[in-house]
């Protein structure tokens, strides 16, 4: 069958349409159910969309998207199915278009990223503008809310006196860096979203023959300007004014995590040539869960990869 032909079956793409809309429903919704669980089905949610995109043509992939956003909102609120659409919508929609275009993993990671950012951008300032309402303080209260519920667990879990306070203090200085930092969480997380579902897909895309051009991930290598892009953020975050600051440490915390990719690549590569990669690849996993400072020295080698090319194997010299 041509993969590129949707089903000419009306019962095949109604099953389509079914199973794909119960798929992407379930997944996102768990997240309102059990939420720590929900965090990484959410992640998935736009995968049944991407599926039926590529097995049943463009059509069924609309109508499932907007199924399960009608279903969300009958179910929950509203709010819940614009979320659902905003956080999936473009995911679930333009990665397969990019991928039957013959864009390659980075570059259909970083559209799909960057369109969503920019979408779910445009609906916050225009939410802004007509509730006239400001959206930081709204999610500072909803953060202030959620340390206050926290300690009153903390409380009834018998924690008391200096250790309350420790608690209290450490989750006050949280919530303010989460308040400035939150327009680059969202984007790293609508990242982080695009590609769990593109390495997801890759293998039911194979098998319904298709052949996009992905690549390997311990091929990553990211343009060499965005070093700049890094080093102004750094300087900028020395201005005295907290409308320079507060941008610059948004791109300061994207352009650190993607050199942290192409420094975790570096060294999967490095590792690929030992004798027990397996082993090594999964106490480097182990480390970076328990030691989180050891990421820093991730993104520090995807940096200095850009003049020391530890990839490329040094040629011995005869001598």
């Amino acid at each position: 069958m041509n993969p590129n032909t949707p089903a000419d079956s009306i019962k095949a793409r109604l099953t389509a349409v079914l199973v794909g809309t119960a798929g992407t429903f379930a997944l996102f919704a768990v997240s309102f159910v059990l939420p720590p669980l929900g965090f990484f089905t959410g992640l998935l949610a736009p995968f049944p969309v991407v599926y039926y995109r590529l097995r049943q043509g463009r059509g069924t992939s609309v109508v499932i998207l907007a199924l399960a956003g009608i279903a969300l909102t009958a179910v929950y609120s509203p709010n819940v199915g614009a979320i659902y659409l905003l956080q999936c919508g473009v995911i679930a929609l333009l990665m397969p278009e990019l991928l039957l275009r013959g864009y390659g993993a980075a570059r259909t990671i970083a559209w799909t990223t960057g369109v969503s950012a920019a979408l779910v951008a445009m609906v916050a300032v225009i939410l802004t503008l007509v509730s006239n309402q400001d959206l930081q303080q709204a999610f500072s209260g909803e953060i202030s809310t959620s340390i206050s519920r926290a300690l009153a667990l903390y409380e009834k879990s018998g924690v008391k006196g200096d250790e309350l306070s420790m608690v209290k203090k450490s989750m006050d200085m949280a919530a303010a860096l989460l308040i400035r930092v939150y327009p680059s969480l969202v984007t790293i997380l609508l990242g982080i979203m695009a590609g769990c579902n593109l390495a997801l897909i890759r293998r039911p895309a194979f098998l319904m023959g298709y052949r996009f051009p992905l690549g390997d991930f311990k091929d990553l290598r990211l343009p060499e300007p965005l070093v700049w892009i890094l080093i102004a953020a750094g300087f900028a975050m020395l201005a005295p004014s907290q409308f320079v600051t507060m941008p610059a440490l948004n791109v300061l915390v994207v352009t650190t995590t993607l050199y942290f990719l192409q420094g975790l690549a570096v060294i999967l590569t490095l590792t690929a040539r030992q004798a027990f990669y397996s082993i090594i690849r999964v106490f480097l996993w182990v480390m970076l869960l328990v030691q989180p400072y050891l990421a820093a020295i991730v993104a520090a080698i995807g940096i200095f990869d850009l003049w020391g090319d530890f990839r490329t194997p040094k040629k011995q010299e005869n001598l």
